[in-house]
This record gives structure tokens, sequence and C-alpha cells, in this order.
């Protein structure tokens, strides 16, 4: 009897505080489970071997700040990339980043201490994250994601 009232206190006690579900402080924050929602993720590959992987997050759903344009926030793993930090990931002058055709207006390397990659999903030690910046599209958005030895992969959003 004593076990059945200790488990009903500690279920009282632990639904009744905070939030509606008692247990939300064992989730993850807002921010990152609407970004798994609006994520998407493409490679290139090439004679049955992996040559870039790209992970885009389209952030203008997300975050209400973001009106000037269309923005993503990128992860790109590319194999066998330059040394020189101007001419790798999105900057390898091998691989291009398009949205609906269009060109980028803008494109930020970001460092892994900022808010926006600590409130990302996917965000590995071994990819280039950047924020891009397009023109606003209206309707679907198809982000390409294209090499000129390999092909290229498509994310629709």
């Amino acid at each position: 009897m004593k076990k059945i009232l200790f488990c009903l206190v500690a279920i009282f006690l632990l639904s009744g505080c905070g939030e509606k579900n008692g247990f939300a402080f064992f989730g993850k924050d807002r921010p990152y489970e609407n970004a798994i929602s609006y994520t998407k993720e493409g490679d290139i590959v090439a004679s049955m071997e992996n040559k870039a992987l790209i992970i885009a997050t389209y952030l203008n759903p997300i975050y209400k700040d973001y009106k000037d344009g269309d923005y993503f926030f990128v992860r790109v793993y590319i194999a066998n990339d330059f040394e020189d930090e101007e001419k790798e990931g999105l900057f390898n002058p091998k691989y291009h980043l398009l949205l609906n055709g269009k060109k980028p207006l803008k494109i930020k390397k970001l460092n892994r201490d900022t808010l926006l990659a600590k409130e990302m999903p996917l965000t590995k030690p071994w990819y280039k994250i950047y924020l891009v910046k397009f023109p606003k599209v209206k309707g679907d958005k198809k982000l390409i994601f294209k090499s000129d030895d390999y092909g290229q992969t498509l994310l629709n959003f």
C-alpha cells in the first residue's frame, strides 16, 4: 500500500508543476523541434561513393525575423574539399547552391558557438555550416546543390 501511495504522490508532484506536460524538461527546445520539420538532407554520389552531403533547414517559418529573403541554415560536407578556407564548403568553385535557379545573395560561414548553430539539429563537427540568404521566392522552394563533376541533389521545401 505504501508503494502505491508513494507512486501516486510522485506522479502528482511531477505532473503538477511547470508546464502542461510534467516531463517537458526531458525534451528539446521549441526552435530545435520546429527545425526538424523544416530540415531536408541530400547527397551527391558517384561510383557508389558519397562525394558531398548537404543538410538544409528553411529558417523563415521558424524565425519571424527573416523577412527580406529566403534563409537557410546549411551544413555541407564535401569529400576531398580544399584546404584553403576561401575555397572550401559552399565557397568551393566546383559546387553550387541554387534556390529555384537563383544564386544566393549572401553566404555567411558560421561558428559552431553561435546561438543559431546550437539550436539546429544535425550539426556535426565535420560539417561546414552557413547562413545562406536567397531572393524571396513564392511557392515551392527547390534547393539545388550541384557539382560540376558529379551531378546534383534536390531538396524540396
